[in-house]
């Protein structure tokens, strides 16, 4: 595997605008904040400034792209225009790299229609590059046609092989940028294991899009071991886990994404 750090500019806004780069021959994606509360880690990012000045720190240390999850005032989770684009914004700005968002459900408390309205809103020069929609959520051939009508690239996100399934009669399967596997388990072993099967299943499909990969706490890190092993990229910040590959407690986003570059560089 080829050592150091790599950049280039991707030919296309729905390839993921910016400057792409990759440790080796793995991307690093950042994923600054997530649903994670500053009681669970108190140097979450929340403001547009704050996921800046994270986001900087990030590609310093390694990061090519990011994955955000706005905020309002108060702190919870959003896809209205007036914070995605002001997010979105700010970390493009402070790192010139593509930046994603999120299109949880959970965000518009399950309402399909509203989410439609919202992601609707996501237009001009600071429109995200990339959204991701989760397989298992209803409402995504819908979704998935508007954020292309809007120059938005679509992240598949795939939690176990029953999701990647879902992506065998999705009309977008062939218009992703990537697919983001993101087993749940709580144990490294299962974890691994969810994310092969999930691998297998797209590979049975004829998927070839480039997959991100990542876990939650500390079965993480042997997820992204066993990606880098597969020549996938890999995922890491404080939306996954708040912890070191030894267990020991990360300082932010920084640290993270410098270990996962260690990580990438050494497998």
């Amino acid at each position: 595997m080829s050592r150091g750090r790599v950049c280039r500019r991707p030919a296309s806004r729905g390839d993921g605008a910016g400057i792409r780069c990759i440790v080796g021959h793995v991307l690093v994606q950042a994923a600054l904040n997530g649903g994670t509360t500053r009681a669970a880690h108190p140097s979450v990012p929340l403001t547009p400034a704050e996921l800046a000045a994270d986001a900087r720190a990030a590609a310093e240390a390694g990061a090519g792209a990011f994955h955000l999850h706005p905020r309002d005032e108060s702190g919870a989770e959003t896809l209205a225009a007036e914070h995605v684009l002001a997010a979105v914004a700010a970390v493009r700005g402070a790192t010139g790299l593509p930046v994603g968002v999120t299109t949880g459900i959970w965000t518009v408390d399950g309402d399909v229609q509203r989410r439609l309205a919202l992601v609707r809103r996501w237009t001009g020069q600071d429109r995200p590059d990339y959204a991701s929609i989760n397989m298992n959520e209803p409402g995504i051939e819908e979704l998935a046609d508007l954020l292309l009508g809007l120059g938005i690239g679509i992240e598949a996100g795939v939690w176990r092989p029953v999701d990647a399934r879902v992506l065998e009669t999705a009309g977008f399967s062939d218009r992703l940028v990537r697919v983001l596997l993101e087993p749940e388990q709580p144990t490294s072993a299962a974890a691994v294991a969810t994310a092969a099967a999930a691998a297998a299943e797209l590979s049975r499909m004829g998927i070839s899009a480039r997959q991100v990969r990542h876990g939650y706490d500390l079965p993480t890190w042997d997820v992204l071991r066993a990606a880098v092993a597969d020549g996938q990229d890999i995922r890491i910040g404080l939306e996954d886990t708040t912890v070191l590959p030894d267990g020991s407690p990360a300082s932010g986003n920084a640290d993270l994404v410098a270990a996962a570059a260690r990580l990438a560089a050494e497998t």
